[in-house]
């Protein structure tokens, strides 16, 4: 069975999907958090996540950016794949709708004055249209806790992780916090509390209290 070092900042952030998805499959997988900016020249294309497969005939397999090493993943484990082509794109545009709520949360987080305040404004507005938006895919599928089917799949998590990420960026939070409660988005917390009850997802949920 391979083994995986997952390299990413000692963050809550881009690298959430990737972790809750090895901790779904139930794989060897452990995190490094490189010295920042001394090892950016020894990640492959200067950025993070960076994702080490050791193979058990002894080789290795490196993979950079998040949405590629998620891709990787989904296809090797066969999260996705049994699905037609139409659930399987609408499942990562679900997941880009999130994390583009994200990318304006970490350019609140770590970006100029001009740019918090760009960030910040723009955000409400587009989780709102997200959360709409889902609630409306989750009443499609019964309002059973889950984007497809009746089962966890990549939606659920992908979701549940980005949302995780939200909560951990100050000053962003407490509208992420509003705009996803129970009474705004009942649906997507039936999602969450859907993806907490899955044991394979035990430990990920742990290390996101």
């Amino acid at each position: 069975m391979s083994s995986f070092v997952i390299r990413y900042f000692d963050l809550q952030a881009r690298a959430e999907i990737v972790k809750a998805i090895l901790t779904f499959v139930g794989a060897d997988w452990k995190v490094e958090h490189p010295v920042w900016p001394e090892e950016k020249a020894n990640q492959p294309s200067g950025t993070l996540p960076v994702m080490i497969e050791t193979k058990p005939d002894g080789t290795q397999f490196v993979l950079s950016d998040a949405a590629a090493i998620e891709f990787y993943l989904l296809k090797k484990y066969s999260i996705i794949g049994q699905e037609s082509n139409e659930q399987e794109a609408r499942q990562l545009q679900l997941r880009n709708q999130v994390l583009d709520a994200c990318f304006l949360g970490w350019m609140y987080q770590f970006g100029s004055e001009e740019v918090r305040t760009y960030a910040k404004g723009n955000f409400a507005v587009l989780a709102k249209m997200v959360v709409e938006y889902h609630e409306k895919i989750l009443k499609e599928n019964g309002s059973n806790g889950h984007y497809f089917g009746d089962k966890v799949g990549y939606a659920d998590i992908a979701i549940y992780a980005g949302f995780g990420a939200l909560k951990a960026i100050d000053g962003i939070k407490e509208t992420a916090l509003e705009l996803f409660s129970e009474e705004n988005a009942p649906l997507i917390n039936k999602v969450f509390k859907a993806v907490e009850n899955e044991p394979k997802l035990a430990k990920y949920v742990a290390s996101c209290k």
